[in-house]
Formats: C-alpha cells, structure tokens, sequence
C-alpha cells in the first residue's frame, strides 16, 4: 500500500509539474512572436484547459496534502496577466437592459458571414434576420467583417440597404475583393455621425490580403478614430473541417490531413502576428482616441491579442463576465471577436448576442467620451 500511495504521488506530481511548464509557456504568448517561434501559439490554445487542471490540482492538494499546494498556484499567480485577459471577473448582466448615459456610443463589431451567402438554404431570410437584429441595437458605429455587397440586379446591394434602414448614413468600404467590379467583399464602418477622413492600410501581401480600415468621426466637439479589421483565418476548408471532426471522433489520425491542418494553423499565426505588429504600430499614430472593432481570429491568450490591445481597455473585461466566447464554431472558449477603446472613453456596458445568424455572435459596447 505504501508503495501504491508513492507511486500515486509521484505521478500526479510528475503530472502537475509537465502541466505547470505548458502552462507558463503559455503565459509568454504576450512577449514571443509566433514569427519567431510558432509552437507557441499551438500551446496558447490550450491555455483555458491548463489552467482548469490547475485548479483543480490545487483543489485535490488543498484537501489531501496541501504542503504542495504551491505547485500549482505559483504559475497561477505568474500568468495572472493572461488569465486577467481570458476571464472577466464581474457580476454577470446578461437579460438586463440598462438605460445608456447621455451622449454615449452605441458600437457594434460583428462578422457577419457574408450575411449567409453561400448557404445553401434560406440566405435570403438570413440576410433580414440579421439586419432586424442589428437595426434593434440602435447603434451609432456599426462594424462589419466579412462583409458582402453587390450592384448587380436581383442581387443585395447590403453597402446602401445598412445605410438606409439603419439610419447610418456615413460610411467607408475596404472593397479589398471585386468581380467583375460589381460584387464586392471587405470590411466596413458605418457610423450615424460625419466622417471627417477615411482610408484603408492592407495588412499583409497576396490576392487574400484583407485591410485595416479607419475613419475619423466628429460628434459635436469630439473627434475619434474607428479602426475595423479582420485578420488572417485559418482558410479551412470543408475537408480540413471533416478531418478535423474525424480526428476528434477518434475515427482517423492519418498524418496527412494532420499535416495540412498545422500547416495551414502555423501559417496563419505567423501571419497575424505580423499584421498586428502593423496595427499596433498604426494606433500609435492616430491623432485622436481610437475605438478598435474586429475579428482578430486568435483568443486572449495569444500575441495578438496583447500586441493590438496594448494600453487600451477591452470593453468585455471591462464589462462582461465569464469567458465571453464569440466564436460558435470548434472550441467553446474561442472569444476571438473585440471592441478596445482608448482611456480617454468610459466603458459603461458590454453585450454579446447569442444569435445563430452567423457563426460570430455580435458584441456591443456602449462608451462615453470624458471629459
């Protein structure tokens, strides 16, 4: 039996301590570059895991031998910077309606999937189910990834219909994807007050390549930026996705299909770091506070994340509880979609909308400027 009790000791030590090294490699995601090393990043996405077996290893030595209770709580308290980002610790408001302050900014930032384009049922009533949704929010600035616009006849001309039906009669398109000069695919910021200047930044090289996009708005005696963007995916496509569930399923583990899906993963974190090396240096240059809107496909604990956000506030840290996950898709801890304001705004709520219009769920965050 004693034997039996060592061996279950040291195993479970042995256990802590490999999780405990994941774990803080992890927490260095905000200091590395995946250009410069790209494991890095495969090990940010288990982040959410490492640091629930944490817990819970410090759960079972609390209550069967607690002289090891600091294993796992030292690195606790060392990655507290990136658990601070993953989690926000408030009191949880989801289904109350607050009345917004005087004056305040309605922003919304959503990914709106094309507005259901290529599905093969229903696009149509996709389409208005998804500007109902929007036009309730009542919103001032309203950003849009994965955008689609068309001037051909029968087809949706969604640039002019937003602008019309919700009252946001100024606006700038990135247009970063044509045919035949007719239908257009991008990013774009609309916004119920004057547009002073506007223009875009291509974040990366290639037919692929999608744009920062900004504008400078002025409301009364305030001028701020909106900066809207959505970075690198992943570009699965649906046989990535099928291989993908067969090897959750446990159904295939060829090397193959493995192979392509690290590739095309390891690709597209060298990619984002990269373009948000570019943002965050564009930030620094804006003459006024900037709101930042976008799809930055990578989660709080990631280069990205840290690198964009910088000094700026994360309004659903600020705001919201939980984990906050936008991302209906692969992981239920994939918060990949923000709105960051500038210190100079005061950030009095935050909303997610669980809405199965896309595979984003829309976020909003109500700001007042100070003064």
């Amino acid at each position: 039996m004693r034997f039996l009790r060592l061996f279950t000791k040291g195993f479970f030590l042995t256990v802590n301590t490999i999780v405990v090294l994941l774990f803080l490699v992890a927490c260095l995601a905000p200091y590395v570059s995946p250009e410069h090393w790209w494991p890095i990043s495969f090990i940010t996405l288990l982040f959410p895991l490492l640091l629930l077996i944490l817990v819970l290893f410090f759960i079972c030595w609390l209550l069967f031998d607690y002289k090891y209770c600091l294993l796992p709580m030292l690195p606790i308290v060392l990655g507290w910077k990136s658990i601070s980002a993953f989690i926000a610790f408030n009191y949880p408001t989801a289904g109350k309606q607050f009345a917004n302050p005087a004056n305040s900014l309605n922003v919304m930032s959503y990914n709106v999937s094309q507005f259901g384009l290529y599905r093969e049922k229903d696009s149509k009533y996709n389409r208005e189910a998804m500007f109902a949704l929007i036009k309730k929010q009542e919103l001032d600035i309203l950003c849009l990834q994965d955008f689609y616009t068309s001037e051909k006849k029968n087809d949706f001309n969604n640039r002019e219909d937003i602008s019309r039906e919700m009252k946001l009669p100024f606006r700038f398109f990135s247009s970063d994807f044509n045919r035949d000069g007719m239908q257009h695919w991008g990013s774009i910021i609309y916004s119920r007050y004057p547009i002073i200047k506007s223009d875009k930044l291509k974040l990366s090289k290639g037919p692929l390549s999608e744009s920062l996009i900004y504008a400078d708005i002025v409301r009364e005696k305030d001028t701020f930026r909106i900066i809207n963007m959505h970075l690198a995916s992943y570009r699965f496509n649906e046989r990535d996705y099928r291989s993908i569930e067969k090897i959750r399923k446990q159904e295939d583990t060829g090397l193959v299909a493995t192979r392509n899906i690290v590739q095309k993963m390891r690709d597209a974190y060298v990619g984002r770091s990269r373009q948000a090396d570019i943002v965050a240096s564009f930030i620094k240059t804006s003459p006024y506070p900037v709101i930042v809107c976008g799809d930055f496909n990578d989660t709080p604990a990631s280069y990205t994340y840290f690198t964009i956000r910088g000094p700026l506030q994360d309004a659903f840290l600020r705001k919201g509880s939980g984990i906050g996950r936008t991302y209906a898709g692969l992981a239920p801890t994939l918060r990949i979609d923000y709105i960051f304001a500038d210190k100079l705004f005061r950030i009095n709520s935050f909303r997610k909308i669980t809405s199965g219009l896309s595979d984003h769920y829309p976020v909003i965050a109500n700001l007042s400027p100070s003064r």
